[in-house]
């Protein structure tokens, strides 16, 4: 699973220039500092690569054991400091139900183990029931998460520097959802930490 070589855009995708952002964030810039995954996710569509088979296999089917060797990967490659607050994305209730457990929240305990870095496995909250981000456009991700986050509990990030965990990250929607959130409770910075990054 190779890493992703820089230059990269700060939504963590290849570009051409150091310091230059993509079309995707120049149109809609993030309210996240920077995204950085563990290797790049090629879908079924681009040819199937492991990183995408492992994530694949975890969430859809739900080969929990496969976590921990992503986890693994994520602690091997993980790219920010150790004073942050890690912070995996949520599911919703019933999406959680259906599934048994929340695969971000498996990764970001691996990532806190292996790094010792504080994990505030229950600080969001998903508000709502949303539709499959995959195969909706940049446009309706965005739309289909508006309002969809929250804090679970009101409480002052005052300057701190979370880490948001996922196993993904594709058109950032659901990253940039989730900042805006944290960044209104006053969270001085926000990244973004993920296995696999589409390109």
């Amino acid at each position: 699973m190779t890493p992703l070589r820089e230059p990269l855009c700060r939504c963590g995708v290849p570009v051409a220039a150091p310091r230059a952002d993509c079309a995707g964030c120049v149109h809609h810039p993030p309210a996240f500092t920077t995204a950085r995954a563990s290797a790049l996710y090629l879908p079924v569509g681009s040819g199937l690569n492991p990183l995408a088979a492992a994530v694949q296999a975890l969430k859809y089917r739900r080969r929990r054991n496969v976590a921990g060797a992503l986890g693994a990967l994520m602690v091997e490659r993980y790219p920010f400091g150790p004073d942050a607050l890690l912070v995996p994305v949520p599911l919703h209730r019933k999406r959680l139900r259906e599934r048994g457990f929340n695969q971000a929240v498996l990764l970001a305990r691996a990532v806190a183990r292996g790094r010792g870095i504080d994990l505030a496995s229950r600080l969001l909250v998903r508000t709502r029931p949303t539709a499959v981000q995959a195969g909706l456009s940049a446009i309706d991700r965005r739309r289909n998460l508006r309002d969809a986050f929250a804090l679970r509990r009101q409480i002052d990030l005052d300057g701190r520097t979370i880490v948001l965990v996922d196993d993904v990250l594709t058109t950032g929607a659901t990253a940039d959802a989730c900042a805006r959130v944290l960044r209104a409770a006053g969270a001085g910075r926000v990244d973004v930490y993920t296995a696999g990054r589409a390109p």
